[in-house]
């Protein structure tokens, strides 16, 4: 069975193709396109993927999109129902008009036939159905109790429930405007930066703060948890819900918390101290409601996806801090990847009596792969200088490393999501002092205190981190401690408080990087890099050759490797 994935999103859109269960392509429009966060309809991304899968249009048996709009029915304003502006809106207000005359509930998902001939169904799924299949597709359990939470779907903020083959039952669910991601994007706006986008930067902010903190409490009291997951904000602190408002948060949090920072100002030590506050009372909410969760299900296994699962930081504490044993995360729980997971869910439906079991995704290289001999094409177009091909890119790139060079390397097929994993990444030695500002300031051109991730050989994590042998982390989704004796080798990807956001390689998943880092440990002894997206401050990552050209060219990279093509500055 084939299915199309698309998520159209006010966020940020994708598209994906899902051929008998398996993703074939997958692309965020924003590579295509150029614009970070791209939220036009996915039109580039599709016909991309179409094409990497050696498919028409007509051959997509079906359309699963990420969102269902006759739950927005509902509740839609009658001022909006009770005249239209143009014909087409008859295709909105009649169905919605009837439903609000007959308290008719909208389903989970619904199918319209599509209106041109030969253009295949399309089914309208839930989103937090989307997200659910995003959540499983890293999971080989049949069984499994399974949590998603972000800002809002079509109601929901939160889904409790437990997830069995191709079936799912909901524990428990929370709507809006009661929302833990809209309460750190609250915290988000009101540091300056954008909510929706640099939640992020929030969490890495909170490592700089003074232990002794007074704003942790009086944040608490902001949110409860209820004993069956649910959980309520103090609505009269916030100011989200109120469309009409373009800030989020109340004048009571203004009386509470002091005057919200202005973009661009210099950071204070109460703004450190309300970043460390939101990130201990959101680890604190999302501990509860996992180990609630626990408790209702009696599984030790967990799939999470939506947006919160974006916290890179709590991610690592999971199974530490909850009862669960084991935690299953993909490369994208944000809303680009609902495109695949809404594809991956549709296909479980479909065939939920197929005795072929789910394939577990072990990495994100799906999108446009351009080979040795299309970079040295794009090399020559461009007539630049210094371009030699190399037998040995890895080697010769751990050399340059080695001696101190900032590189751009790109190779292979895209990855999906927002993390570089070594096919669209920027490479520095992680053992220089100056490593982080040198990226940040001359490279990325962004805020100074924004941290790397060290990208270290799989078989070598438990010599550098506080975990065990087999831990991994393929998709850079979990921060974890550098042993403290290792921290001082590596201060360009070592957190203020000694930690790291990681990605674990291994050999047979992306054999060219882990080629690169074993070469590197052997001239340094550090089986480490790092490592961080090929993009600019502003831009997405880029995606074919001509991009890292131009970015190459705008920035203080010193070599730029395009498959086994070495270009030197």
């Amino acid at each position: 069975m084939k299915i199309l994935g698309i998520c159209h999103d006010v966020l940020i859109c994708s598209a994906a193709v899902v051929v008998d269960g398996r993703v074939t392509a997958a692309i965020p429009e924003e590579r295509l396109d150029r614009q970070k966060q791209s939220r036009v309809f996915p039109r580039l991304a599709i016909q991309r993927c179409l094409e990497m899968s050696g498919l028409k249009l007509t051959d997509i048996d079906e359309i699963a999109v990420a969102w269902n709009p006759a739950i927005d029915m509902e509740t839609i304003p009658s001022g909006y129902l009770n005249a239209r502006r143009w014909r087409t809106e008859h295709l909105s207000q009649v169905p919605a008009r009837f439903m609000q005359l007959l308290g008719t509930k909208a389903e989970e998902a619904f199918t319209v036939q599509g209106g041109a001939r030969d253009c295949p169904p399309i089914t309208y799924l839930n989103h937090y159905h989307a997200h659910l299949g995003n959540a499983l597709m890293v999971c080989p359990h049949e069984e499994t109790a399974v949590l998603v939470m972000d800002g809002r779907a079509e109601k929901q903020t939160s889904l409790l429930g437990v997830a069995r083959g191709a079936s799912f039952e909901t524990l428990c669910e929370v709507n809006f405007p009661h929302s833990l991601g809209l309460f750190y994007g609250t915290i988000t706006q009101f540091l300056g930066f954008t909510p929706d986008s640099d939640e992020w930067k929030v969490m890495a902010l909170a490592a700089f703060a003074e232990e002794d903190n007074e704003l942790i409490e009086p944040l608490r009291r902001l949110i409860q948890v209820n004993e069956d997951g649910s959980f309520e904000l103090a609505l009269e602190y916030f100011a989200f819900y109120n469309f009409f408002e373009r800030r989020m948060y109340s004048e009571r949090f203004v009386q509470r918390f002091g005057a919200p920072r202005a973009r661009n100002a210099p950071l204070t030590q109460r703004d450190y101290k309300l970043a460390a506050a939101m990130q201990c009372v959101f680890e604190e909410t999302m501990t509860s409601i996992a180990t609630i969760l626990h408790r209702r299900t009696g599984l030790d296994r967990l799939a999470v996806s939506g947006g919160c699962f974006m916290n890179s930081v709590f991610n690592g504490k999971i199974t530490q801090v909850t009862p669960f044993k084991e935690c299953f995360l993909s490369s994208c729980p944000d809303d680009s990847g609902t495109s695949i997971g809404a594809a991956l869910f549709l296909h479980a439906q479909r065939t939920a009596n197929a005795s072929a079991p789910r394939e577990v995704v072990r990495h994100s290289y799906w999108g446009p792969s351009f080979s040795d001999e299309a970079c040295l094409e794009a090399a020559r177009r461009y007539r630049l200088p210094n371009v030699e091909v190399v037998s040995d890119p890895s080697t010769r790139a751990a050399e340059d490393l080695a001696n101190g060079r900032i590189l751009g390397w790109f190779q292979g097929a895209m990855e999906f999501g927002q993390r570089a994993l070594g096919n669209r990444s920027i490479l520095l030695d992680p053992r220089r002092e100056d490593g982080k500002a040198v990226v940040n300031a001359a490279v990325k051109f962004r805020e100074s205190f924004r941290p790397f991730a060290p990208a270290i050989l799989a078989e070598r994590v438990a010599d550098w981190f506080e975990c065990s042998p087999e831990t991994r982390v393929p998709f850079m989704e979990r921060v974890l401690m550098f042993r403290p004796e290792r921290r001082a080798h590596v201060p360009a990807v070592t957190h203020a408080d000694g930690s790291g956001r990681l990605q674990t390689v291994e050999h047979d998943v992306s054999p060219r990087f882990h080629a690169l880092i074993s070469a590197f440990e052997q001239r340094t002894g550090v089986p480490i890099v790092l490592n961080t997206s090929f993009n600019l401050n502003g831009e997405p990552i880029v995606c074919a050759p001509e991009d890292a050209i131009r970015t190459f060219y705008t920035c203080a990279l010193d070599v730029l490797y395009l498959g086994n093509v070495r270009i030197a500055k």
